[in-house]
């Protein structure tokens, strides 16, 4: 199957939007990173923002995308949906976090260097009640959105490992990234976002490796039946199984991209944690996690073949 560039634009930039936002959900729970809250959210909206720009180059007519929105069941409803609750969510964050810079820029005026230190210099804090519905919002939308993709006519396509996949990404790039805006604003990245990177890039690295071995896997789900695609070429077959593997031809390229750069989400998270410096180190694993996740994705279009043909 060739590569369908917006669509791996979009699933990308969806999954590290969702992954910053959940990560300033939990920097709010552990009570950090409250300078670094507003840069965040304005960040995550605009990646949220690239990501649909993208999808409507997947279309013809992109005029007619709310014609799919009738059928509740459907991926792109679906999508849709969880989409407008994680902005429904933003808008709730901005509001508070305007209202809480103001409050706390009264409250330093108003008390001097007390207020200051009680209000952190005016950096307003979320609720934690909000903090944690943008932690449930940002990972629901990663896996709705990795579900839509999931179907039994493409065997490399009918696994959770696909949704795991792109929550891993938003849980290895989200931290990093919230970690340099941290840096970027002045404060240390807390304890919170530091162990937060770690894990979740382990776990990128991990579900990585396991999709693309079942990819491979799922290759042996073409077998020859008999029949072929043109009556004109009896002796092709209607499926070349060795081009379906994910560890031949081209798609090695992108296999071996795929788990390098989900590596090194993993490398850079250790070294920030040790040395501070999350400001290179968070970038390079964030950068690391995004160009993984493209890379993963080509494979995954490489792989999908259909096996409608054969019934």
């Amino acid at each position: 199957m060739e590569l369908q560039w917006p669509l791996i634009l979009f699933t990308t930039f969806v999954a590290w939007s969702a992954g910053l936002f959940g990560a300033q959900g939990a920097a709010a729970l552990a009570g950090e990173g409250r300078r670094a809250q507003m840069p965040a959210l304005i960040g995550s909206a605009a990646l949220l923002a690239v990501g649909g720009i993208a999808v409507f180059f997947h279309l013809e007519h992109w005029e007619r995308i709310f014609n799919g929105f009738g059928n509740p069941t459907s991926g792109i409803t679906q999508e849709l949906a969880c989409i407008v609750v994680v902005g429904v969510l933003m808008v709730v964050a901005f509001v508070m976090l305007r209202r809480g810079a103001g409050d706390g820029a009264a409250a330093g005026a108003a008390n001097g260097e007390a207020g200051r230190a009680a209000g952190d210099d005016g950096a307003p804090a979320l609720p934690k009640w909000l903090a944690a519905l943008m932690i449930a919002a940002a990972a629901l939308l990663v896996l709705v959105t990795g579900h839509s993709y999931m179907m039994a006519a493409r065997p490399a396509w009918d696994s959770p490992l696909g949704p795991l996949t792109l929550l891993g990404a938003a849980c290895a790039a989200g931290p990093l990234t919230f970690a340099v805006i941290e840096a970027a604003r002045g404060e240390a990245a807390g304890r919170a976002i530091a162990l937060f990177s770690l894990i979740g890039s382990i776990a990128n690295l991990a579900a990585s490796v396991a999709y693309l071995a079942f990819m491979e896997m799922a290759s042996a789900s073409y077998t020859d039946v008999g029949f072929y695609y043109d009556p004109t070429h009896p002796t092709a077959g209607m499926v070349d199984v060795a081009a379906l593997s994910p560890f031949a031809g081209e798609s090695v390229a992108m296999v071996a991209v795929a788990v390098v750069a989900a590596a090194v989400p993993v490398a850079a998270a250790l070294v920030g944690r040790k040395t501070g410096n999350w400001k290179a180190w968070g970038a390079a694993g964030a950068l690391g996690a995004v160009v993984g996740a493209v890379a993963l994705r080509m494979a995954f279009y490489s792989a999908g073949a259909s096996v409608y043909l054969f019934y």
